[in-house]
């Protein structure tokens, strides 16, 4: 229970002072272990460099080293506060040097343990040398088994979850998973520092409770030590995993998107030069010149952005194909560019099916000449790309074709909610597609 003193200030008021008994005391630096483990972990893993270190599975002798030193500068800042100041709650070697050895491998964790137990081996604890080694030692020994790599981030600071899910994993293979090991060593870790300190007071700190449930606070305040840090670790852990396989999905979907054009266009140059072999043979044979040539170039690049000059250049090459098929006099090109938006980046591939679109379903049809027009313009941050034709125009019910389709598609998987296409046709008149996309790629509904 805790004793009440009343005392007075030098105005002659009142104060009161609470003293807390030792066990009281022991309960409140373990609150205090808590909130520092919390508030570093958090810290930590703000830090770009420290997210790369510590989510690496294998690590060369530098990154061993720098993982090491990031570990001990903060525990033996922690430690030296204690012999220093007394403050008990800042000193984590043993949960801090565990976790050093089951993130890091048995030498960072033995290294971080050596830097740990410098302040108190100065003040005459020597034994904490070897206990800090120890713990850093027995984390990088449940670190060596390769099928537990992934199972012991699911460490909970909740000792029943973790019994639970032990429990469960025993029940169904017959064997002990990392999280019944990591429980039992910490566990085991923290009696042998009562039982050494015991004997020896002076050369291993520890705590002396006066009543047991009070040494089962300190093993779970330990066990919590250990599962704070990883649970908060393993959450950005988590984020990063789902960013990359959301990103790999992307991709796929992407190249999926563009093996769908390609053929596409493919089919449709190769029929047209095969309609010209019999009559006119000199211009199928120009035709698949120029087609070989786009195609070396599709074979070469495999990017799936470039800049928009790039993709005028393209969109040239083939409208030259049309125009050699269908002659001057019918297929007239033109162009209104701003030259702001020639180094915009766009999806690879994105106006070719427009184009096509506009030559045959909109101008093939059509008595008489017709103009294909290309717009690009830039505002801001914003790019603006127009095709347009003069050719019969449809009804606004009717369906999108492939190339249209695939378009809208790749737009969607780019740029999200950020891009947009909207088609507006007058039935005799022509047809207009427009592009409104951000200059910056950024994240795909960001």
């Amino acid at each position: 229970m805790p004793s009440y003193f009343r005392t007075a200030d030098a105005g002659g008021a009142a104060m009161t002072r609470i003293t807390l008994s030792g066990d009281q005391f022991i309960l409140f630096v373990l609150l205090l272990k808590l909130g520092v483990m919390a508030a570093m972990a958090s810290m930590l893993i703000t830090s770009s460099f420290f997210k790369r270190l510590v989510f690496l599975d294998k690590r060369d002798t530098r990154q061993n080293w720098q993982f090491a030193a990031v570990f001990g500068a903060l525990l033996t800042a922690g430690t030296a506060v204690r012999v220093l100041v007394g403050y008990e709650g800042m000193d984590l070697s043993l949960s801090g040097t565990f976790i050093a050895g089951l993130l890091g491998g048995a030498v960072p964790g033995m290294s971080v343990g050596f830097f740990v137990s410098m302040p108190p081996v100065l003040r005459g604890e020597w034994l904490a040398l070897p206990f800090t080694v120890l713990c850093g030692f027995l984390g990088g020994l449940i670190r060596s088994r390769a099928e537990w790599r992934e199972e012991f981030w699911d460490f909970s600071p909740l000792i029943l979850n973790n019994l639970a899910r032990s429990w469960r994993n025993f029940t169904r293979g017959r064997r002990v998973d990392s999280r019944a090991w990591i429980t039992i060593t910490l566990v085991g870790l923290e009696a042998l520092r009562y039982v050494v300190s015991r004997r020896y007071p002076a050369v291993l700190f520890a705590f002396f409770p006066d009543h047991f449930w009070v040494t089962i606070c300190i093993w779970l305040t330990t066990i919590a030590c250990v599962g704070i840090p990883l649970k908060i670790w393993n959450n950005t852990r988590v984020e990063a995993l789902l960013e990359e396989q959301r990103a790999a999905a992307m991709q796929a979907r992407f190249d999926a998107l563009r093996s769908q054009i390609n053929p596409h266009f493919l089919f449709n140059t190769m029929n047209a030069a095969t309609s010209l072999i019999w009559s006119e043979p000199e211009k199928a044979r120009w035709i698949l010149v120029k087609l070989s040539g786009i195609l070396r170039r599709l074979l070469r690049g495999s990017e799936d952005f470039v800049p928009l000059s790039r993709e005028i250049e393209f969109v040239d090459d083939y409208l030259s194909l049309e125009v050699a098929r269908f002659g001057a006099e019918k297929l007239r090109v033109e162009k209104d560019l701003d030259p702001r938006s020639l180094d915009a980046p766009v999806p690879s591939m994105m106006l070719q099916p427009l184009v096509e679109n506009a030559v045959r379903h909109g101008l093939s049809p059509k008595v008489g000449s017709g103009i294909v027009r290309v717009e690009a313009s830039r505002e801001g941050a914003r790019l603006r790309i127009a095709v347009r034709d003069n050719g019969l125009g449809f009804k606004e019910t009717a369906r999108e074709g492939i190339g249209l389709r695939n378009v809208r598609e790749r737009l969607k998987a780019a740029y999200g909610e950020r891009a947009s296409l909207e088609i507006s046709s007058t039935r005799g008149e022509g047809t207009s597609i427009i592009i409104d996309m951000p200059v910056d790629r950024g994240a795909p509904g960001s």
